[in-house]
């Protein structure tokens, strides 16, 4: 986890108070992971459900255990780090305060892997199940909220 002072930064901005709020935070993560290409489809105006398809970096097999769990993040290290941010957000906290209020599944594929995985996450953001899926032939995610 990161340092208390960087934890109380990091949480400040992440509330989750609105389908438009679900649906930006979503699309911040697409184009932070180089998304050029983005899929939005909402049920009911999203409140029966969101779904979020990006033609990003897919998310590594090995970031998956954290990439909903607040305060965990990559980009940072240290406090010092957050002046040289180039990127919307941070995605475990985006996802760990979207958990907290929504189910929440994830498909996604890296370039390097040769078949999406579909992970259903619980309210603390941590994988709870997890299955091959198929996202199609490129890499990318899916966000189903």
């Amino acid at each position: 986890p990161s340092p208390p002072d960087t934890v109380r930064l990091l949480s400040s901005a992440q509330v989750i108070t609105s389908v438009g709020n679900v649906v930006k935070e979503l699309l911040e993560n697409s184009v932070d992971a180089g998304a050029t290409s983005l899929e939005i489809k909402m049920e009911n105006y999203g409140l029966d459900r969101i779904e979020v398809r990006d033609n990003g970096q897919g998310i590594k097999a090995g970031d998956t255990a954290v990439m909903a769990l607040r305060h965990y993040t990559s980009k940072i290290s240290c406090h010092d780090d957050l002046e040289r941010l180039e990127t919307y957000g941070f995605r475990g906290e985006a996802l760990g305060s979207i958990c907290a209020v929504a189910e929440v599944s994830i498909t996604t594929k890296t370039d390097e892997e040769d078949f999406s995985t579909q992970y259903c996450l619980d309210v603390t953001g941590r994988v709870m199940s997890q299955k091959p899926s198929h996202l199609g032939q490129g890499k990318g995610s899916a966000h189903t909220i």
